[in-house]
């Protein structure tokens, strides 16, 4: 049984800077639990949660770790609802001190969040 939490299907790096990841929003999700009863709404945390999976995924197939430390700029500009499909755009820029993950969640063709994850490498 897989994390019932998690909404990520398939998480891909297009290059060393880009990752794109689909995820589905199932109707059953815990996020929904008392949010909203008769109007449910994915809580906007849960779309920066989706975000910090992709990372943290495709940073394990890499063998490598970041530790978020400040989240910048980060909108809301539509609901999701149970049953939407979603597509994760990131792109990543170190900065040399830290490393910038900004990002676009669209739901169809429409942005539904977007914002910076401003993490650091940890190094093993």
């Amino acid at each position: 049984m897989g994390n019932q939490w998690s909404l990520l299907k398939e998480v891909k790096a297009t290059n060393n800077n880009h990752i794109e990841a689909l995820a589905e929003v199932p109707a059953d999700s815990p996020w929904f639990s008392g949010h909203f009863p008769g109007e449910p709404i994915l809580p906007g945390i849960a779309l920066v949660h989706l975000v910090e999976q992709a990372i943290d995924q495709l940073a394990l197939k890499k063998g490598e770790e970041y530790q978020i430390h400040s989240l910048k700029r980060i909108r809301f500009t539509q609901p999701v609802r149970p049953g939407d499909k979603l597509s994760v755009n990131i792109n990543a820029e170190n900065t040399g001190k830290d490393v910038l993950f900004s990002f676009k969640v669209l739901c169809k063709e429409n942005i539904v969040s977007s914002g910076v994850i401003v993490a650091k490498k940890i190094n093993k």
